[in-house]
């Protein structure tokens, strides 16, 4: 069995019963960049993976070039938010206390605001330039779940509802430490019956809320439950409109916008409204030792969102979440022009992804451009799809150099690689976009390496599902192992070729229990 659909070589495909076919080997196709002596190097055993030597190690021997990046640096003064009247406890908020430490450590000129251990309540939190918020082992914030302590913001021509964490226009900007932030998103995310058991399902409405008319999703409020009919019965040009929503709109958790010389390392970030962590329009983000932790139903919660940002390094992060794991998107509204792309220059390694809608993704907004990115030494276990490319007409862009070099799969419940120019988000009105007839910003994925690549089960090995206006191009795998239940499949490509790519298929996984 050959699926010579795929490319200008053939697949080697091992079926259930153990025959193998031979590849066929290809000129040229072989993805640039460091050896396999990454992986073996072991970061912790020679100067931890704290320092600026590990994000020197990080930046060096890629496949493109990478800017230099720096560790921010902060005046040793620190701001304990008991000093400025915090509480332990449930009794009240914190709000203005923990506002008020950073305030003040921005006017002196920068420094370190500290929560110690204990249990914080609190209301949005507001970061400034030359500020580490530092939460110490034992810190849990617990953001409060009262819904009018986060207030409507402008967003062009419609609202949005503030972030428990935010930054803008930011310079030198940190959350550290080994404390917990908790978002308090079981008071705002729906969930739908079907990704529950029958007994979770009455739990969940013993709990409260509202179920919707047709008895398949469950929201916290009534607010939530009827914003989509209010939303095509008004206008919605006033701020009152919103409020009438504003349940319904969900605030990201983290939501950075342009900040330069960002630092995350070692915090946790749980149980987040919709998106967890979101970086938008920024440049020289480190994101390091950081974990996300949100149920895998929860709907829209992706882990890390890199939206329109430069130079971004992540490394030993953890997620756990139910939407993609780590995502880059790039939006038409950051187009330039074609030599121009809105992401670029992204290194991510050494992390891992659990049960979430995909591993490493990239879309499904790509209007902007994304170029430079390298995935390394990576494990997705779990997850719905392994390495997931999406966008469609109206949302596309040119999506290239992107190289992805050792990355380790389990379990994956649909497909391990997947390519698809005609992604559409469940539910979404997809009116406004270009037409077949005549398109407009047309997904182009092209360039793409993909090598030293594992995947232990997937439902199907790999789609690849272009458009005939930009056939999904110039595509390289090298070295890929997949054991699937369903073989490739493919339309509009072009110059798909395959290096040592062995495909097992028949494969059922004894005892997996699918969570989508």
């Amino acid at each position: 069995m050959k699926y010579a659909v795929l490319g200008t070589a053939s697949l080697a495909v091992v079926l259930a019963s153990g025959s193998i076919f031979a590849a066929a080997q290809t000129t040229g196709g072989q993805a640039t960049g460091p050896g396999q002596t990454r992986s073996e190097f072991r970061l912790s055993s020679i100067f931890g993976s704290n320092s600026q030597a590990a994000v020197n190690y990080y930046t060096s021997n890629l496949p493109f070039s990478m800017p230099k990046m720096s560790v921010p640096q902060f005046p040793h003064r620190i701001y304990n938010i008991v000093d400025y009247g915090a509480v332990s406890g449930n009794s009240g908020l914190n709000t203005t206390a923990i506002n008020n430490a950073i305030d003040t450590a921005a006017a002196a000129g920068g420094g370190i605001v500290e929560i110690p251990a204990g249990t914080w309540v609190t209301g949005p939190i507001v970061l400034k330039s030359n500020v580490n918020l530092h939460l110490e082992a034992g810190a849990l914030v617990q953001f409060t779940p009262e819904h009018s302590q986060y207030p409507l913001i402008p967003d062009g021509s419609k609202y949005t509802v503030q972030s428990p964490i935010s930054a803008t226009n930011a310079q030198n900007v940190a959350i550290t430490g080994n404390g917990v932030f908790d978002g308090s998103g079981n008071t705002w995310a729906p969930v739908k019956q079907y990704k529950l058991s029958q007994k979770q399902w009455e739990g969940l409405i013993a709990s409260g809320g509202v179920v919707s008319s047709d008895g398949t999703m469950w929201w916290p409020s009534a607010q939530g439950a009827n914003a989509q009919t209010y939303m095509k019965t008004h206008s919605m040009t006033t701020k009152q409109d919103w409020e009438n929503v504003k349940d319904y709109l969900r605030p990201n958790m983290v939501m950075f916008t342009k900040c330069e010389n960002v630092l995350f390392d070692g915090p946790t970030f749980k149980n987040s409204p919709t998106h967890t962590v979101k970086i938008g329009n920024s440049t020289n983000v480190i994101i390091r030792n950081t974990k996300i932790s949100n149920f895998w139903y929860t709907q829209n919660t992706d882990g890390f969102d890199i939206s329109a940002d430069k130079n971004v390094l992540m490394y030993n992060d953890t997620i756990n979440t139910g939407d993609d794991g780590i995502a880059l998107e790039s939006s038409s509204s950051y187009y330039v022009d074609a030599s121009h792309q809105a992401v670029q220059n992204i290194v991510i390694e050494d992390c891992h992804v659990y049960n979430a809608h995909s591993g490493f993704a990239i879309g499904s907004d790509t209007g902007g451009g994304v170029s430079n990115v390298y995935v390394h030494n990576d494990v997705y276990n779990g997850t719905v799809d392994g390495l997931r490319f999406k966008s469609s007409i109206g949302k596309g862009g040119l999506v290239h150099n992107i190289y992805i070099n050792g990355v380790q799969m389990q379990n994956i419940q649909d497909y391990a690689i997947t390519f698809n120019d005609s992604y559409v988000d469940n539910g979404a009105d997809m009116s406004s976009l270009g037409s077949n007839n005549s398109p407009s910003w047309v997904p182009q994925f092209q360039d793409i390496h993909i090598q030293n690549v594992n995947c232990d089960y997937a439902l199907q090995a790999l789609r690849m599902n272009g458009t005939p206006y930009a056939p999904i191009q110039n595509i390289d795998f090298t070295n890929v192992n997949i054991r699937a239940n369903k073989g490739p499949t493919s339309q509009y490509t072009n110059n798909i070729t395959n290096k040592n790519v062995i495909i097992t298929t028949g494969i059922t996984e004894l005892g997996l229990v699918l969570h989508q």
